[in-house]
């Protein structure tokens, strides 16, 4: 069987869990330890005035307590965005402001979209008054001076905001008030997958367990053109958009397994994003982003002794965890 695997550079660059300093009883939102997953600030072009930044936690509910009766998870989350936003900005005159993206349960929850500009997070700051000062570790990505991406895991000391017991429902409902900006681009229409049809192609050519998705994120699944192949060991499902088509521009993605195949290891490359996930059954992943001339997003789990891959070009986190636990949840063909 031809294998078609991805390989990423050796050595790691997995964000694991930041946490975040306690504070004073008065000072911004009383809150106890609360994780991070990363806090990752593309930073590649300076210039821009406004940049990216994802703020990942692993918290699946950030409805929940945050140690407050009166705060959530949500709340603080927003007030760390802000925090930040006002740090960055005292340091760079010339920014407007910070597209910041939330999401939760390390990535495969979009929260939404939230555009933080510096005259905001500056009035906000003179509202409530700066606090104890908390260290935050950031990932941040940029050019060296030849041009080439690189990336460092920077440690800042951003002040917080003084949210104290009377301003607590104060902050609650200025963040009701400050609700994600609409993201089309995430809204994706889902199509049923041809499971029976690859399954019968598949079947009596390997001695794996043959796992398909029930679903594919694509408004019309007619687009694709599928190429199967099947050994001992393990099958792939290559999908290309256009029938006949097997160039990198018709790629759409794959689905393989390979047994006794390791996970592929993390990546240092500076636009590359490499994490733990957790799929349905409560099995542990891996999610993979390797980008070059354009980025491929994958999600690898394993059972009995056989490794499971998904992949999409271009594809977002919450996509390729969807196709993933799309067949997780349809059991064994």
């Amino acid at each position: 069987m031809r294998r078609r695997w991805l390989f990423a550079a050796i050595f790691a660059c997995v964000v694991t869990a930041f946490t975040i300093a306690p504070l004073t009883p008065n000072s911004a939102l009383a809150r106890t330890e609360l994780p991070i997953t990363e806090i990752r600030w593309f930073n590649f072009s300076p210039e821009d005035s406004w940049q990216p930044i994802q703020f990942i936690v692993p918290d699946r509910n950030t409805a929940k307590s945050a140690g407050s009766r009166k705060l959530r998870l949500y709340d603080v989350h927003i007030a760390k965005m802000f925090e930040i936003s006002h740090f960055l900005c005292d340091r760079d005159r010339a920014s407007e402001g910070y597209n910041w993206s939330y999401q939760a349960e390390n990535g495969n929850i979009e929260m939404g979209r939230f555009k933080i500009s510096c005259n905001l997070a500056r009035s906000i700051a003179t509202a409530y008054g700066l606090g104890k000062p908390e260290i935050t570790v950031i990932r941040r990505s940029f050019n060296l001076k030849n041009g080439r991406p690189s990336f460092a895991l920077e440690k800042y000391s951003i002040p917080t905001f003084n949210i104290a017991k009377n301003r607590v429902v104060q902050w609650r409902n200025f963040v009701q008030k400050f609700p994600p900006i609409p993201d089309n681009s995430a809204k994706q229409a889902n199509s049923s997958f041809p499971a029976s049809n690859i399954f019968r192609q598949i079947k009596g050519k390997t001695r794996v367990p043959v796992f398909l998705p029930s679903i594919l994120p694509l408004s019309d699944i007619q687009q694709l053109d599928f190429d199967v192949q099947a050994g001992a060991d393990g099958y792939i499902v290559g999908m290309y958009l256009g029938k006949g088509c097997r160039a990198a521009a018709c790629y759409f993605g794959t689905i393989e397994a390979k047994r006794n195949e390791p996970f592929s290891p993390p990546s240092r490359l500076p636009q590359d994003t490499y994490r733990s996930v957790e799929l349905a059954g409560g099995f542990r992943g891996i999610y993979f982003n390797n980008c070059g001339a354009y980025c491929t997003a994958f999600v690898e789990w394993q059972r009995l002794g056989v490794l499971y891959r998904f992949t999409r070009k271009n594809a977002r986190q919450q996509e390729v965890v969807q196709i993933a636990n799309s067949a997780i949840q349809a059991g064994q063909r």
